[in-house]
């Protein structure tokens, strides 16, 4: 989460340039802008599971003193109308090149922070895009969600537990090409963190764990396939 925070501008610029360009009307059936594909489905045409493996701008990307860690995520997304589904990721960051050596002379482990979400997603103005000839029907086009999301860490000296969101979400889902997948989002909510201990001048103290505001930016690049 942190991370993200930091990444925010950056990642927002990237979101409305590609949500710009995505918008742009063409009669054609597909468009080079983006290698986005145009083709129009009809709505209901066979709702199923897409089951995708990306990385990007998303949780599980860090860079600190213990090395760099790029994110992969898993995900499973299941339609229960063409404008309805309910989704699950899972998320690690795999640390790259040589890492650090811990204090007791072993090095950290391969796999950074890792966690998961769960959500459900309603895509909005499917009809007025089929009208417009744009790509419509399951898994495509703009959405609200709802999210739910979950942190761990694998560092030995911190408590497993990072932290967890509960979040509502605007994003857009577009094909790129035959496997290939564009998602991005954004949006905000609650956070909670998790307490800690540390020591002062009396001994060990314990910090609860706190409330807060959220932040929630991805843009992921994934290869996926529907399953029936």
């Amino acid at each position: 989460m942190r991370m993200l925070s930091r990444a925010l501008p950056m990642g927002l610029f990237c979101l409305l340039t590609t949500a710009a360009a995505a918008q742009t009307t063409d009669s054609a059936t597909t468009t080079p802008t983006l290698g986005i594909s145009r083709k129009t489905t009809e709505p209901g045409n066979g709702p199923g599971t897409l089951i995708k493996v990306g990385t990007g701008l998303t949780r599980g990307l860090s860079s600190s003193y213990w090395g760099l860690s790029v994110p992969v995520v898993v995900g499973a997304e299941h339609h229960l109308t063409p404008a309805l589904s309910v989704y699950g990721n899972g998320f690690a960051g795999v640390k790259i090149g040589r890492s650090n050596r811990l204090s007791d002379g072993s090095r950290s482990s391969l796999i950074g922070d890792y966690g998961f979400d769960v959500g459900v997603k309603y895509y909005y103005n499917q009809e007025k895009r089929r009208q417009k000839g744009r790509e419509t029907g399951p898994f495509v086009g703009n959405y609200l969600s709802l999210q739910s999301s979950s942190e761990f860490t694998t560092a030995s000296f911190r408590t497993p537990y990072n932290y967890s969101t509960l979040t509502v979400q605007w994003g857009m889902q577009r094909r790129l090409g035959k496997y290939g997948w564009f998602d991005a989002y954004v949006g905000a909510g609650l956070g909670r963190d998790a307490g800690y201990t540390y020591y002062d001048y009396t001994g060990p103290r314990r910090q609860a764990p706190q409330l807060g505001i959220a932040t929630e930016l991805g843009i992921k690049f994934s290869l996926g396939k529907v399953v029936k």
